[in-house]
């Protein structure tokens, strides 16, 4: 087996690359190597292979593995590069113990993501992210980077560390992720290489182009050796995304059910994505290699623009008809009648983020025994998000089928009209516009960090080396994030001077905005779902195209009162004239210290090798941010209740801000042992303490009040009646938080049986503490002279669990077999997890408190013992490949069983599971000459349904929620290398 050499000793032999190595690579690809970064020093000593291909990528991992003293996993370039991936976390998957999330948002399990949107690491979502062993972080949020949105061809590896050591960034009770981009010194020659990509969607029948390009070359002088890189990619997909489901359900007629939806849904969504990234790399070393420096830029643009139109509504319960079917208590198929309103809505979203990585390295090796490590970074982020959704509404009934494989969802006319249902739809003086909602945010953050690193080597028997060092980072980031800003065009419940303003222009003063004819017969593979007559009118994607064309057609409805739809700027209390409340404005600075010290061991024999350490951390947090009170609800209010009315007027225009402090130390201790019972087995055991900080968002200092009235509340004017029943709640940050906790277990056996073959099996355990979770509390406040006693919504520390799990996987090609079958090759993982002890996670629902009656709104607003978010109890990976000659395939399946998405959707207010699914990707390529290979790649190819169910009481009772579809993507590839 031959191992690739020092940069120093390529330099010096003149080994030169072969051509397999060109063959393979696409931007960042090649040999993987190491950055000099903190978390890559728990496997410095690995030596990489030389060889590439399928094969390669196996025996490069498998010695990534075997060398390291962490509990390690890696994916290579070639890995990424022979998958029909199209973002790293479609990698990540395959590797053993991660999960992917392929919902657009936890909270939001109504939008799917066909490309992930984010990840979990055994079980748990408290994973840290980095770029080179580095910080790296989205504007969002959230606390780390947004691997969607980071270009897979930027790439030399990917690494997964499951254990920690005291060299190593804290951050993720779960593990850490690395991404390790190319440096020029990882080859001894010039290179150059290309890929274009073609890649069709069959949903949204779109081909979109890829491209990626690398140049790498470096030189001798008598000055030294001086090395460049160049790399970028571009990337566009546009997909398609159609949905079926329920609404929220009630408990209809008598308290213990059945449980009976409000009404049926379904929707198509087309996202067009685009990519941009690229790196820039110089670096120079000595004649004598003692110093190396590495200045390196790295930029990722992600444009993100989804456009829907959905049909549903969570307003008012509907009675099912006699003849509906029910199971488990649970409404299954029939009809429901005469829902009103059906929500026609369309929606855009349009998000851009942006992150800009430049650091600089030098290591100096001044002896034998002594090198110095020192590092700068300076990372930039930024993310702008405009959502813009206008809403009609329609009576109508629905047939629904949900009790087999091929659900179904028929709109039919309601039983009062006097038009059948294919001129019903299509009429628009059956819609009228209902409402609209706008959301806006800018945010961005910076951070500077600057860490200096010693190693010494001894020679003291068992103790091998010390490594010791010092890090300071100073992040700062401010949040402008307004609501979801719902606000009434013309509900039928409003009345006069409204009127019901239908599509056509009837009813009202004002004149009607366009709309667009929506053709469903095709949603959801054709013969699923649709209208009789397959037409619906849903208001024109022209009017969400821009905010100010957005804001021309829904203004006019406004005559001149705080009921109608404002927008952002137009809401009182907004500062400066701005677009967001005081409370949607936060700034966050964080500054992170930390020191640590490393013993580095091992026997003579090198049999036995480890390392003992011990990290320091302090971290200070200072968050600016404010309270806003609730508008009233109308000229009524100050009427019947004048003391509360007077509470939400502000006593100053902007209202209070306030910055709270707070600070945390922690120290981290691990301990890493590695034996190996001959040259083929070995046996791992590792034990440390990591920690986990909250989402920067959970950490803003705000309070947000909403006037709450239940009972009997309005007459037919929407007026507040003497006698209601109003309570005063809202939501708020906690910038006291402290870290999650874990104390973390691992123990392993590995067998490297052959070249590239290997069997594995893992336990772990960690035992956690200092939960995030929400939870309500009873707060008093005053302001103008009155005070309330209200429920408040905000994160807290709580609950104490426990993750237990295992791991095992094999790999090998089959060598032995004879031709052709000697091509053969297999890779197979499983992950099993069983989670224990008190889990922290309930559902809270801050703005509906339960009506007692039993009869409408009366599902609990808490269920309590749910498990953890994100957690699979299995997940597994099963990869055939075949290499031999000019002809590289594979086909990979990867399957997770159910598990529960979020505790409360922004809907329901009800706990969401994914149910188990899998998924098949396959590639295939051929070599054509020693410059080009040609290839496709295919990914969902099963067509797989995707589906949700709610949690509708404490005894776990699950009923659907939806299910999705989306494309089947075929790509075809060309290669270039030179």
């Amino acid at each position: 087996m031959a191992f690739q050499k020092s940069n120093q000793e390529l330099k010096h032999t003149g080994l030169k690359f072969k051509k397999s190595m060109l063959a393979m690579c696409i931007m960042a690809v090649g040999a993987p190597s190491f950055a000099q970064t903190e978390t890559t020093k728990a496997s410095e000593a690995v030596e990489e292979i030389l060889i590439t291909g399928q094969r390669a990528n196996l025996e490069s991992s498998q010695e990534i593995k075997r060398q390291a003293t962490t509990f390690v996993d890696a994916i290579s370039a070639t890995d990424i590069g022979a998958l029909p991936d199209k973002s790293v976390l479609e990698s990540l998957q395959r590797v053993p113990g991660v999960s992917i999330e392929r919902f657009a948002a936890a909270t939001d399990p109504d939008h799917f993501s066909i490309e992930g949107s984010g990840v979990t690491l055994r079980g748990l979502p408290q994973t840290r992210s980095e770029f080179n062993g580095r910080d790296s972080f989205s504007a969002n949020s959230g606390r780390g980077l947004s691997f969607s949105d980071v270009p897979p061809e930027l790439m030399s590896k990917v690494e997964v560390f499951k254990s920690m050591s005291a060299n190593m960034i804290e951050g993720g009770i779960s593990g850490t992720i690395n991404l390790s981009t190319r440096k020029p010194f990882d080859s001894a020659d010039q290179l150059a290489a290309f890929t274009v990509t073609a890649d069709y969607a069959d949903l949204s029948k779109e081909t979109e182009p890829s491209f990626s390009g690398l140049y790498s070359n470096q030189w001798s002088t008598g000055a030294g050796d001086f090395g460049f890189l160049i790399s970028l990619a571009n990337s566009k997909l546009t997909t398609r995304t159609d949905a079926l489901g329920y609404g929220a359900v009630e408990l209809a007629t008598f308290p213990n059910g059945p449980y009976t939806p409000i009404n049926a849904a379904f929707g198509t969504t087309i996202q067009e994505r685009e990519r941009n990234g690229g790196s820039l790399v110089g670096q120079w070393r000595n004649q004598e290699a003692t110093l190396v420096s590495t200045l390196e830029y790295v930029r990722s643009d992600t444009q993100k623009i989804w456009a829907e139109h959905v049909f549903s509504s969570d307003d008012s319960v509907r009675q099912s008809v006699a003849n509906s079917v029910y199971k488990n208590n649970a409404f299954v198929s029939g009809t429901l009648e005469d829902s009103n309103p059906y929500q026609t809505s369309t929606r855009k979203n349009d998000q851009r983020s942006l992150v800009e990585d430049l650091s600089f390295n030098v290591k100096f090796t001044p002896s034998d025994e002594l090198t110095v490590t020192a590092d700068l970074q300076y990372i930039k982020a930024k993310t702008d998000n405009l959502d813009l959704s206008l809403f009609g509404g329609i009576k109508a009934s629905s047939k629904v089928n949900f009790g087999g494989d091929d659900p179904t969802v028929l709109m039919i006319a309601p039983t009062d009209a006097a038009q059948d249902s294919a001129e019903y739809f299509a009429d628009p003086k059956n819609y009228y516009w209902r409402g609209a909602m706008d959301h806006i945010e800018d945010n961005k953050g910076d951070e500077k960090a600057a860490k200096l690193d010693f190693k010494y080597e001894l020679d003291q028997g068992w103790a091998q080396s010390i490594e010791a060092g010092v890090r300071f980072s100073d992040r700062d980031q401010t949040t402008q994030y307004s609501k979801y800003n719902w606000g009434n065009l013309s509900e039928s419940w409003r009345g006069a001077p409204y009127g019901k303003k239908d599509f056509a222009g009837n009813g009202g003063t004002y004149s009607a905005p366009p709309y667009d004819v929506l053709e469903v017969d095709e949603i959801f593979g054709s013969k699923r779902n649709g209208a009789e007559g397959g037409v619906f009118l849903v208001p024109s994607e022209i009017l969400v195209r821009d905010y100010q064309t957005f804001l021309n057609a829904s203004l006019p409805f406004n005559a001149g009162t705080t009921e109608q739809f404002q927008g952002a700027a137009g809401r009182k209390g907004t500062v400066n004239n701005g677009l967001y409340l005081r409370n949607e404005i936060n700034e966050i600075s964080e500054t992170n210290q930390a020191i640590y010290a490393q013993l580095n061991f091992g026997n003579e024999e090198e049999t036995i090798n480890g390392n003992l350490g011990l990290r320091v951390v302090r971290v200070e947090t200072e968050s600016v941010g404010g309270i806003t009170n609730p508008n009233p609800l109308n000229s009524s209010f100050e009427k019947n209740y004048p003391a509360l009315y007077n509470f939400t007027q502000f006593a100053s225009p902007e209202g209070p801000n306030f910055t709270a402090t707070n600070s945390t130390t922690s120290a981290l201790p691990s301990l890493n042992i590695k034996y190996s019972v001959n040259e083929e087995v070995q046996t791992r055991f590792a034990v440390s303490k990591a920690i986990s900080y909250p989402d920067l968002g959970n950490l803003r200092n705000y309070s947000a009040y909403d006037v709450i009235p239940s009972g009997v509340v309005t007459d037919i004017n929407g007026d507040v009646a003497p006698g209601a029943n109003i309570d005063i709640r809202g939501s708020k940050g906690n910038p006291n938080l402290k870290p999650m906790e874990s104390i973390n277990y691992d123990a392993s056996v590995e067998w490297y049986f052959a070249k590239g073959g290997s069997i594995f099996a893992g336990l772990f355990y960690k035992d956690i503490s200092s939960f995030f979770a929400s939870e309500s509390v009873a707060e008093s406040y005053s302001n103008n002279g009155v005070t309330v006693i209200s429920t408040m919504e905000q994160p807290v520390n709580k609950g104490d669990s426990s993750v237990t799990g295992f791991e095992m996987g094999y790999q090998q090609f089959y060598d032995m077999l004879p031709a052709p079958f000697d091509g053969l090759g297999l890779q197979l993982n499983l992950t099993l997890l069983d989670q224990s002890g008190t889990a922290p996670n309930s559902n809270l629902d801050s703005s509906t408190p339960p009506n007692p009656d039993g009869t409408s709104n009366n599902l609990p607003s808490k269920f309590t013992d749910l498990p953890l978010q994100g957690l699979s109890d299995t997940t597994y990976n099963i990869v055939a490949l075949y290499e031999k000659g000019d002809i590289s395939t594979r086909i990979a399946y990867n399957w997770r069983s159910d598990y529960l998405l979020t505790t409360a959707d922004v809907i329901t207010k009800l706990p969401i599971y994914s149910e188990a699914s899998g998924q098949v990707d396959a590639s295939a390529f051929y070599t054509i000459s020693d410059n080009f290979k040609i290839g496709v790649e295919g990914s969902n190819l099963l067509n797989e349904v995707t589906e949700t169910k709610m949690q509708v009481n404490q005894d776990k009772t699950k009923v659907p929620r939806r299910f999705f579809i989306n494309d089947r993507r075929v790509s075809l590839v060309l290669k270039g290398t030179f």
